[in-house]
C-alpha cells in the first residue's frame, strides 16, 4: 500500500447521490483500522483555497508553482490529521471529475468507490424526501423563478442542480481512469453485500473484517437541514434492506420514461 500526507493511505467514495453511499460508510466504518468521512469539504475547499492564492496579487508578483502544490498538499494531510485511522476514505461525489488532478496531487494513482444506481430510482428517491420535506429549497427556489412545485418541475430542479453533475462526472471518471475505481450498485449492495465488501477489501487492499450488515450505526450523521435544506438525506436503517416503492410509481410513467431515456443516453 502506498501512504502519502500524514503516513495515511487515501481512497475516495464518489459517484451517484441516492445510490447507497451513506449506509456503505457506515459498515466500511466497523473496520476499526478504516475511517470513511462524513460528507467532505476536501476537495471543494482545496479548490477554492487555489483559486484565492492564484488571485492574490502577492502571489502573481512572485508566482511559483511548488510554492503552491506544497500549500495544497499540506492542506489536504490537514483534513483527518485528527484521526487515529491509517486508512481514509474520503467521501465526495466531486471527485469523479478530479481523478487525474487528485492522482497527481497525492503522488499516486487514487483509487475509488463509485456507488451507482439506475436513474429512475435516483430520481423517485430525491421526490419522497422532498415529499418530507415541506417548503423545501426546491419549492423555494422553483417559486423565486416563478414557477409551480409540481413533480415534474421539482424532478427537473433536482436534475439539473444535484444529479446531472454526477452523471457527467461518473462518465468522465469511466472514460479517464477506468482501472482506478470499481462499481459498487445500490441493489447489489442490498442484496449481496457480502460479496461487495470482499470486491471492495481487495480492490483497496483493506485489512480483513468481518461485518454486520442487521446492526449498522451512522456515527458521521451529517446536519442536513442546516447544510442542504433538506432533513434526513443521510438517515439510514440499522438493517441492510431495501424498502424503496418501486420508481415508476412514485414518479408516474411520464417522468419514470423521461429519466430511462436520459440515463440511456449516458450508455455507462
Amino acid at each position: 500500500i502506498m501512504k502519502t500526507l500524514n503516513d495515511k493511505t487515501y481512497y475516495f467514495i464518489s459517484g451517484l447521490p441516492r445510490s447507497g453511499s451513506t449506509v456503505l460508510a457506515a459498515i466500511l466504518n466497523q473496520n476499526p483500522e478504516v475511517y470513511v468521512t462524513p460528507t467532505s469539504p476536501m476537495l471543494s475547499v482545496t479548490a477554492a483555497f487555489q483559486t484565492v492564492w492564484r488571485e492574490d496579487p502577492a502571489v502573481k508578483a512572485n508566482y511559483c508553482d511548488e510554492q503552491g502544490k506544497n500549500l495544497t498538499k499540506a492542506l489536504l494531510g490537514a483534513y483527518w490529521e485528527h484521526r487515529n485511522e491509517k486508512i481514509i476514505i474520503d467521501k465526495a461525489r466531486g471527485w469523479a471529475k478530479n481523478m487525474p488532478n487528485a492522482s497527481n496531487l497525492f503522488g499516486y494513482p487514487i483509487k475509488t468507490i463509485s456507488v451507482e444506481r439506475d436513474l429512475p430510482s435516483i430520481m423517485a428517491s430525491w421526490l419522497t424526501i422532498l415529499k418530507k420535506n415541506p417548503n423545501n429549497s426546491a419549492e423555494q427556489n422553483l417559486r423565486l423563478k416563478g414557477y409551480l412545485p409540481t413533480d415534474e418541475n421539482l424532478m427537473k430542479e433536482m436534475w439539473f442542480n444535484m444529479v446531472k453533475d454526477c452523471m457527467d462526472g461518473l462518465a468522465q471518471m469511466k472514460q479517464e481512469v477506468p482501472s482506478q475505481f470499481i462499481s459498487i450498485h445500490y441493489d447489489d449492495l442490498i442484496e449481496n453485500p457480502q460479496e461487495q465488501l470482499a470486491k471492495i477489501t481487495e480492490f483497496l487492499d483493506l485489512p480483513n473484517h468481518e461485518y454486520k450488515f442487521d446492526r449498522i450505526e451512522n456515527d458521521t450523521v451529517d446536519d442536513d437541514l442546516v447544510a442542504w435544506g433538506l432533513d434526513g438525506l443521510h438517515t439510514i436503517r440499522s438493517k441492510l434492506e431495501k424498502t424503496s416503492r418501486n420508481p415508476k410509481e412514485v414518479l408516474g410513467k411520464e417522468l419514470y420514461d423521461r429519466f430511462v431515456e436520459i440515463e440511456s443516453s449516458y450508455k455507462l
